[in-house]
């Protein structure tokens, strides 16, 4: 059986969790805390970073768009992938967009504010680090709401894998209790559409020992 080395908050793993529900692959999963990986995970990606798919032959895929690649190579039908190279392009564009510029301007610094420097240093987190990344978020919204002005999803009226990453990355803000979509009505309806498929459910239940989610985690009703 395939096994996912992940972390709760990790969205790249969240994504990868997503792709392999959707495409209904057995898998199992093992907890791996990135700030102190353990030797056994080391020997498999020795950056340490997440996500790591490892198949059934031992052969460990790095990386989540490795991940994506070989889930893709396993021609399980999926219409989640295009071929249209404008389509494509424009869905690479966007996972830059993610797993750079938000990356960057509002995922990291939100996880080490109240992920980490509260778990792991046992400090009190920067509000003013906090503060300046949620103004980051507020743009991205805005950007991402206008981006899906007469679609229904990010790309066309159809999902694609992409949907899939920025939903993930929107399901850790969502579990801290910072995703704030009350005045942006495009990204809220296609929020909550990804949050009802029952791939999110495994999503929904994560729980993190000393961080519990926001009590509008579970809540499906836009």
């Amino acid at each position: 059986m395939i096994t996912l080395y992940h972390y709760y908050l990790c969205s790249s793993s969240r994504y990868i969790r997503l792709i392999l529900e959707e495409h209904k692959i057995s898998y199992q999963t093992q907890l791996e805390n990135y700030w102190k990986p353990q030797n056994d995970f080391l020997e498999l990606n020795p950056a340490g970073h997440l996500p790591v798919l490892v198949n059934e032959e031992n052969f460990p895929v790095i990386g989540a768009n490795a991940c994506v690649e070989y889930i893709k190579d396993l021609e399980l039908r999926s219409n989640f992938f295009v071929d249209n190279y404008k389509e494509k392009a424009e869905i690479n564009r966007l996972v830059h967009w993610f797993e750079v510029i938000f990356k960057k301007e509002v995922f990291d610094p939100i996880i080490y504010e109240k992920v980490y420097s509260r778990i792991v240093e046992n400090i009190t987190p920067n509000s003013e680090n906090i503060r300046a990344a949620l103004q980051n978020l507020d743009f991205h919204i805005q950007y991402f709401n206008y981006l899906l002005n007469n679609k229904n999803y990010f790309i066309k009226d159809e999902l694609t894998y992409l949907d899939f990453l920025a939903a993930a990355n929107f399901s850790v803000l969502d579990y801290l209790g910072l995703l704030n979509l009350k005045n942006h009505d495009n990204i809220r309806e296609w929020y909550f559409k990804l949050k009802s498929r029952p791939s999110f459910r495994t999503l929904l239940k994560d729980q993190i020992v000393g961080l519990n989610p926001h009590e509008n985690y579970k809540n499906m009703d836009i």
